[in-house]
Protein backbone atom coordinates (compact mmCIF):
# COMPACT_ATOMS: atom_id res chain seq x y z
CA UNK A 1 0.00 0.00 0.00
CA UNK A 2 2.64 2.53 0.63
CA UNK A 3 4.41 1.54 -2.39
CA UNK A 4 1.74 2.77 -4.15
CA UNK A 5 0.99 6.10 -2.90
CA UNK A 6 4.53 6.48 -2.67
CA UNK A 7 4.38 5.74 -6.36
CA UNK A 8 1.02 8.39 -6.94
CA UNK A 9 2.92 11.18 -5.74
CA UNK A 10 0.16 12.74 -3.72
CA UNK A 11 0.08 13.26 0.04
CA UNK A 12 -2.39 11.46 2.27
CA UNK A 13 -4.64 13.23 4.49
CA UNK A 14 -6.05 12.44 7.76
CA UNK A 15 -9.70 13.90 8.73
CA UNK A 16 -9.91 15.78 11.92
CA UNK A 17 -11.58 12.33 14.36
CA UNK A 18 -9.83 10.18 12.68
CA UNK A 19 -10.90 6.58 13.43
CA UNK A 20 -13.31 7.51 16.37
CA UNK A 21 -16.87 8.78 16.35
CA UNK A 22 -16.53 12.12 18.34
CA UNK A 23 -19.96 12.41 19.36
CA UNK A 24 -19.41 10.27 22.33
CA UNK A 25 -20.35 13.00 25.42
CA UNK A 26 -23.86 13.46 26.13
CA UNK A 27 -25.79 16.88 27.55
CA UNK A 28 -23.66 19.11 29.45
CA UNK A 29 -20.03 19.93 28.42
CA UNK A 30 -20.74 17.70 25.30
CA UNK A 31 -20.49 19.85 22.50
CA UNK A 32 -16.56 21.15 23.96
CA UNK A 33 -15.89 17.59 25.26
CA UNK A 34 -16.26 15.76 22.10
CA UNK A 35 -14.39 18.57 20.07
CA UNK A 36 -11.65 18.53 22.12
CA UNK A 37 -11.23 15.15 23.50
CA UNK A 38 -12.92 13.06 20.56
CA UNK A 39 -12.14 15.05 17.70
CA UNK A 40 -8.69 16.39 17.61
CA UNK A 41 -6.59 14.86 19.33
CA UNK A 42 -7.37 11.27 17.70
CA UNK A 43 -5.46 12.72 14.95
CA UNK A 44 -2.07 12.54 16.57
CA UNK A 45 -2.32 8.53 16.38
CA UNK A 46 -1.87 8.34 12.56
CA UNK A 47 0.80 10.90 12.98
CA UNK A 48 2.63 8.89 15.74
CA UNK A 49 1.77 6.04 13.81
CA UNK A 50 3.60 7.15 10.96
CA UNK A 51 6.46 8.78 12.56
CA UNK A 52 7.38 5.66 14.43
CA UNK A 53 6.93 2.98 12.86
CA UNK A 54 9.57 2.95 9.89
CA UNK A 55 6.91 3.92 7.59
CA UNK A 56 8.82 6.82 6.26
CA UNK A 57 11.82 5.58 6.33
CA UNK A 58 11.05 2.80 3.48
CA UNK A 59 9.10 5.04 1.89
CA UNK A 60 10.66 8.24 1.93
CA UNK A 61 8.58 9.95 -0.70
CA UNK A 62 5.37 9.49 1.60
CA UNK A 63 3.94 12.78 2.41
CA UNK A 64 0.97 13.41 4.81
CA UNK A 65 -1.35 15.99 6.50
CA UNK A 66 -3.77 16.35 9.50
CA UNK A 67 -6.20 18.02 8.02
CA UNK A 68 -8.35 20.00 9.90
CA UNK A 69 -6.81 19.16 13.63
CA UNK A 70 -5.37 22.37 15.00
CA UNK A 71 -2.10 22.73 15.50
CA UNK A 72 -1.97 23.48 18.86
CA UNK A 73 -0.74 20.04 19.75
CA UNK A 74 2.51 19.56 17.23
CA UNK A 75 5.29 20.75 19.62
CA UNK A 76 3.69 18.02 22.10
CA UNK A 77 3.69 15.51 20.21
CA UNK A 78 6.58 15.65 18.22
CA UNK A 79 8.38 16.25 21.87
CA UNK A 80 6.25 13.33 23.61
CA UNK A 81 7.37 11.45 20.62
CA UNK A 82 11.00 11.95 20.50
CA UNK A 83 11.30 11.45 24.70
CA UNK A 84 9.43 8.09 24.01
CA UNK A 85 11.69 6.91 20.96
CA UNK A 86 14.86 8.13 23.25
CA UNK A 87 13.72 6.86 27.21
CA UNK A 88 11.80 3.80 26.00
CA UNK A 89 14.41 2.40 23.68
CA UNK A 90 14.78 -0.94 24.76
CA UNK A 91 10.49 -1.43 23.31
CA UNK A 92 11.20 1.01 20.72
CA UNK A 93 10.91 -0.72 17.17
CA UNK A 94 12.08 -0.01 14.86
CA UNK A 95 15.13 1.29 15.26
CA UNK A 96 15.13 4.36 13.08
CA UNK A 97 17.93 6.52 11.71
CA UNK A 98 15.91 9.81 13.10
CA UNK A 99 13.67 11.03 15.50
CA UNK A 100 10.38 10.67 14.95
CA UNK A 101 9.74 14.43 14.97
CA UNK A 102 12.34 14.27 11.98
CA UNK A 103 9.84 12.44 10.12
CA UNK A 104 6.92 14.82 10.78
CA UNK A 105 8.96 18.04 9.32
CA UNK A 106 10.12 16.08 6.59
CA UNK A 107 6.94 14.51 5.44
CA UNK A 108 4.20 15.77 7.52
CA UNK A 109 1.69 18.62 7.56
CA UNK A 110 -1.32 19.89 9.32
CA UNK A 111 -3.78 22.56 8.59
CA UNK A 112 -5.20 24.75 11.21
CA UNK A 113 -7.92 28.06 11.09
CA UNK A 114 -6.48 29.73 14.21
CA UNK A 115 -3.92 29.00 16.84
CA UNK A 116 -2.07 32.62 17.65
CA UNK A 117 0.12 30.62 20.66
CA UNK A 118 1.22 28.05 18.40
CA UNK A 119 1.84 30.47 15.55
CA UNK A 120 4.08 32.59 17.61
CA UNK A 121 6.22 29.46 18.15
CA UNK A 122 6.22 28.25 14.90
CA UNK A 123 9.54 29.55 13.23
CA UNK A 124 11.61 28.89 16.46
CA UNK A 125 9.97 25.30 16.86
CA UNK A 126 10.98 25.25 12.94
CA UNK A 127 7.59 24.30 12.27
CA UNK A 128 6.97 26.81 9.33
CA UNK A 129 6.61 24.25 6.92
CA UNK A 130 4.31 22.11 8.49
CA UNK A 131 2.00 24.58 9.00
CA UNK A 132 -1.03 25.38 6.57
CA UNK A 133 -3.76 27.82 6.82
CA UNK A 134 -7.69 26.67 6.03
CA UNK A 135 -10.54 28.53 6.43
CA UNK A 136 -12.87 25.74 6.86
CA UNK A 137 -15.62 27.65 5.43
CA UNK A 138 -18.80 26.17 5.76
CA UNK A 139 -17.94 25.02 9.55
CA UNK A 140 -18.86 26.59 12.22
CA UNK A 141 -14.92 26.67 13.70
CA UNK A 142 -13.62 28.10 10.68
CA UNK A 143 -12.90 31.64 10.12
CA UNK A 144 -14.87 32.68 6.87
CA UNK A 145 -16.39 35.09 6.24
CA UNK A 146 -13.61 36.97 8.56
CA UNK A 147 -10.86 34.93 7.50
CA UNK A 148 -8.65 38.46 6.33
CA UNK A 149 -9.46 39.81 9.90
CA UNK A 150 -8.27 36.01 11.63
CA UNK A 151 -5.27 35.76 9.86
CA UNK A 152 -4.14 39.57 10.98
CA UNK A 153 -4.64 38.63 14.10
CA UNK A 154 -3.45 35.78 13.97
CA UNK A 155 -0.11 35.66 11.85
CA UNK A 156 0.29 39.58 12.66
CA UNK A 157 3.96 38.70 14.31
CA UNK A 158 5.05 35.97 11.57
CA UNK A 159 7.95 37.47 9.45
CA UNK A 160 6.37 37.63 5.48
CA UNK A 161 8.18 34.56 4.31
CA UNK A 162 6.64 32.32 7.11
CA UNK A 163 2.70 34.20 6.61
CA UNK A 164 3.53 33.44 2.73
CA UNK A 165 4.42 29.28 2.90
CA UNK A 166 1.76 29.28 6.03
CA UNK A 167 -0.90 30.60 3.90
CA UNK A 168 -0.68 28.76 0.88
CA UNK A 169 2.82 28.24 -0.23
CA UNK A 170 2.97 25.01 1.98
CA UNK A 171 -0.41 23.73 0.54
CA UNK A 172 1.04 24.49 -3.33
CA UNK A 173 4.14 22.55 -2.74
CA UNK A 174 2.34 19.29 -1.42
CA UNK A 175 -0.79 18.91 -3.44
CA UNK A 176 1.48 19.95 -6.08
CA UNK A 177 0.22 23.26 -7.28
CA UNK A 178 1.61 25.11 -10.20
CA UNK A 179 1.78 28.68 -8.26
CA UNK A 180 3.48 30.45 -11.29
CA UNK A 181 0.48 28.98 -13.82
CA UNK A 182 -1.98 30.28 -10.82
CA UNK A 183 0.17 33.62 -10.76
CA UNK A 184 0.44 33.85 -14.59
CA UNK A 185 -3.80 33.15 -14.82
CA UNK A 186 -4.04 35.53 -12.77
CA UNK A 187 -2.53 38.17 -14.03
CA UNK A 188 -4.08 37.67 -17.37
CA UNK A 189 -7.93 38.05 -15.38
CA UNK A 190 -6.51 41.37 -14.27
CA UNK A 191 -5.70 42.34 -18.20
CA UNK A 192 -8.99 41.38 -19.59
CA UNK A 193 -10.99 42.73 -16.79
CA UNK A 194 -9.16 46.11 -17.39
Amino acid sequence: MWAAIEDCDLPITFHVSTGRDPRVARKEGGAVINYVSHSLSPTIEPVASLCASGVLEKFPKVKFAAVESGIGWVPWALDAMDEAYRKHHLWAYPKLKRLPSEYFRSNGATTFQEDRAVLELAEKWNLVDNFMWANDYPHAEGTWPHSAEAIEREMGRLSDRARAKILGLNAAKMFKFDVELLLERRRALIELQH
